[in-house]
């Protein structure tokens, strides 16, 4: 009984004091991971893979891993939703730019997995949002997304004092997880180079339930608000993408992160970022293989929390597919002309 005790004080710390979402250095690479209206803005379908390994060298330290989808669909099927993408098979691809203009529907879904210590979460989310013209350069989109949860403990990764606990084997006998439905909510304004988000998860503030007993304490709501804007630079091919981006739940300290990315040619990226009182970040990315990307961070800590190792490594792989370039319809278009 003390096993399952401890259990329970360790669960609902975990959930009450720390960042309950998880927290990546490259939001700025897809902003859709927490924000529903952030998908779909440009006419690509757009596939992102995250991983994200904190405090390297310590047994059951923080690792987080997620994929994303999401991509503009056409009821009216005599409009292409996709723009051709990539047509002339260049290696090294440019980066395709928000499409505004025209009043859109997008559909996406998310899976991430999550694991601290004995502790993990899993999830998958659909959802959907409505982008409409809001000015001539500017769309607004609205969006939400529902799904599973799932708050457990991985048996094989508890350490204990007494191996034959006899009460800790009938907790996880009984009920070592609880499975939640649950709804994310956010909206954004964006253009052909900038975007701004505000966004919310965990909005029905499920109970944490410990061995089928109600706890005190809930899966709280997590609020994000961010901001990117690319600056081209004149005469030349390079551009400077400031961006920020905060979030924030009850009873945890604000997380603020702000920093900048230099672009080549919307080929390749560096940055260099900043998050407030924990950490200092770096980072590069590259398109090639005509449509994957990848992306890299680093971040060096420098809060108070002393740890074996001060350093977080975080990688992001993309992938950029559009409408095959119709070879036939060009060819028959230049013999009529």
């Amino acid at each position: 009984m003390k096993t399952i005790l401890t259990f329970g004080v360790l669960l609902v710390a975990l959930l009450t004091f720390g960042q309950q979402e998880l927290q990546f250095t490259q939001y700025y690479n897809n902003p859709y991971f927490f924000n529903p209206a952030a998908g779909g803005m440009s006419k690509t379908v757009n596939v992102d893979l995250g991983y994200r390994k904190q405090w390297i060298g310590i047994e059951g330290a923080p690792q987080s891993l997620y994929a994303t989808v999401h991509s503009e669909i056409r009821f009216d099927k005599r409009n292409k939703v996709l723009n051709e993408f990539n047509n002339d098979g260049d290696l090294i691809y440019s980066t395709p730019i928000n499409s505004v203009g025209i009043n859109k529907h997008v559909v996406g879904g998310r899976m991430m997995a999550d694991q601290v210590g004995p502790f993990r979460k899993t999830s998958v989310m659909a959802s959907y949002a409505y982008h409409l013209r809001f000015t001539e350069k500017a769309m607004l989109s609205l969006g939400v997304s529902a799904g599973w949860s799932n708050m457990g403990i991985v048996s094989n990764k508890v350490v204990l004092l007494d191996q034959d606990d006899a009460g800790y084997d009938q907790f996880l006998s009984r009920n070592a997880n609880q499975s939640i439905f649950d709804l994310n909510a956010g909206i954004a304004l964006y253009g052909e180079n900038f975007q701004l988000g505000v966004s919310s998860t965990q909005l029905l503030k499920n109970d944490l339930i410990i061995d089928d007993v109600a706890t005190q304490t809930q899966f709280g709501r997590h609020w994000f608000a961010y901001g990117m804007y690319n600056i081209a630079l004149p005469a030349s091919d390079v551009s400077i993408e400031p961006h920020l981006m905060a979030q924030l739940i009850e009873n945890a300290p604000l997380s603020f992160n702000v920093g900048a990315r230099v672009h080549f040619e919307r080929r390749y990226w560096v940055n260099v970022g900043y998050r407030i009182q924990d950490a200092i970040t770096v980072g590069a990315g590259l398109n090639f293989a005509k449509n994957l990307r990848v992306g890299y961070s680093y971040d060096i800590a420098i809060g108070k929390v002393q740890r074996p190792s001060n350093f977080v490594h975080e990688l992001n792989l993309g992938l950029t597919f559009g409408s095959n370039r119709n070879i036939e319809k060009e060819l028959h278009n230049d013999e009529i002309l």
